[in-house]
C-alpha cells in the first residue's frame, strides 16, 4: 500500500526523521528512529511520488521568500516613468533604462500599487 508523499513525510518528522530533497535531486534521509529502515524501504518504493512531491515543496517556498518586484508593480513609479524613491541614479532610473521597468529588483522601498474596484 503506497503512502501519500505529505503524510510520509508528516509522520516521518513525528518520529525523528527528516526527508529532504539534496541538491543532486537524490532523496536524504537524516535523523534516528527505530523506524529508519521501514521508512526507506517506503521511500524506494514511491520514490518518483516523494520526489516530485518534494520538487513542488522547493518551487514554492521560492516562491514565497522570492521578495523581487518591477518598476511596473510600483506605485512609486511615475507617470513619466520616473522613481519617486531611487536613490541610486536619482530619479531618472526607469526613465533612463526601460529595460529596467520589467526586470525583478529587490528594491527596500517598493511600495504595493493599489487596486481600485
Amino acid at each position: 500500500m503506497k503512502i501519500s508523499p505529505e503524510i510520509l513525510l508528516k509522520t516521518a518528522f513525528e518520529d525523528g526523521l527528516e526527508i529532504a530533497l539534496n541538491a543532486d535531486g537524490k532523496i536524504s534521509v537524516q535523523g534516528k528512529s527505530p523506524l529508519f529502515d521501514d521508512y526507506l524501504k517506503i521511500i524506494r518504493e514511491s520514490k518518483p511520488e516523494i520526489v516530485d512531491y518534494l520538487k513542488q515543496q522547493v518551487i514554492q517556498k521560492d516562491r514565497l521568500l522570492d521578495d523581487r518586484h518591477s518598476c511596473l508593480e510600483c506605485s512609486n513609479l511615475t507617470l513619466q516613468n520616473w522613481c519617486r524613491e531611487a536613490t541610486k541614479y536619482g530619479k531618472f532610473v526607469a526613465w533612463i533604462d526601460s529595460e529596467w521597468l520589467d526586470k525583478k529588483h529587490r528594491c527596500e522601498r517598493f511600495a504595493v500599487k493599489s487596486v481600485r474596484h
